[in-house]
């Protein structure tokens, strides 16, 4: 009997999940799938630039399961460039950091999954180390200022405004979920776990996006309407605004 795979940790989740050759009409095309633990580790060596003994430190996996999962990736990069394919982000064994675990998600077992034996470690690890980070205030914006209108839409948003109480300072992140065809608010809290953020503020939010926001126990609260965002920081700083609950939007 084949052993079942070990999921593996993904501290990543792209928004945008198709890239194909311009002026080819998606029909026409061969396309390569890329499994998510497949675009992680390509971020981990080739965009972070990590040595191979610490990607597979961070996914959770063997140094010769990583390598195995990094050559798959290049092949597959490498068949799609040379030979005109579209390239297709999807499936996997994987935990999407310490939000939830894809095989659990669909019912099969999760008796290999590392949020089992390990999830206690894990989740110590997240509250001991960068929870202590999470201080930074992420309000959905329609602009890239703080004089820009709140957009309450979590997943589609153009921007985050990031407030940093260490440095009293806001900082802007582009959100790339207005242009994802899915999986628009999934990517979107996982880049806002990324810079350390512990409060959101929005109005809708999806069932996907609050699971990984719920799980690594960020605050999520209700965005005022009609209002910029210099002025809802300063409403969620006086305690005028009221937590949001439940996900609210399909």
């Amino acid at each position: 009997m084949a052993r079942i795979p070990k999921c593996r940790r993904v501290e990543f989740y792209p928004a945008v999940k198709s890239f194909k050759p311009a002026g080819v009409p998606r029909h026409c095309l061969e396309r390569v799938t890329l499994r998510v633990e497949e675009i992680e580790a390509l971020r981990l060596k080739d965009q972070l630039g990590l040595e191979q003994e610490e990607c597979a430190q961070k996914m959770r996996v063997s140094r010769p399961t990583f390598q195995r999962i990094l050559v798959e990736a290049h092949a597959k990069v490498a068949d799609a460039l040379i030979n005109g394919k579209e390239i297709f982000i999807d499936g996997g064994d994987y935990c999407l950091g310490p939000a939830n675990c894809r095989r659990a998600a669909r019912g099969r077992s999760a008796s290999s999954c590392l949020f089992g034996e390990e999830e206690g470690s894990l989740l110590a690890e997240e509250k001991g180390g960068k929870q202590e980070m999470r201080e930074k205030i992420a309000i959905c914006a329609a602009g890239d200022t703080p004089a820009s209108p709140v957009d309450g839409r979590f997943g589609r948003c153009a921007f985050f405004m990031v407030w940093d109480p260490e440095k009293e300072e806001f900082i802007t992140l582009r959100n790339a979920g207005p242009e994802a065809e899915h999986g628009a608010g999934t990517g979107a809290a996982q880049t806002l776990l990324q810079h350390g953020v512990g409060t959101v503020v929005a109005s809708r939010i999806g069932p996907k996006a609050w699971a990984v926001l719920n799980r690594a126990e960020i605050k999520i609260v209700q965005s005022p309407e009609g209002n910029d965002v210099d002025t809802a920081l300063k409403k969620l700083q006086s305690g005028d605004l009221d937590p949001l609950d439940a996900p609210n939007n399909k």
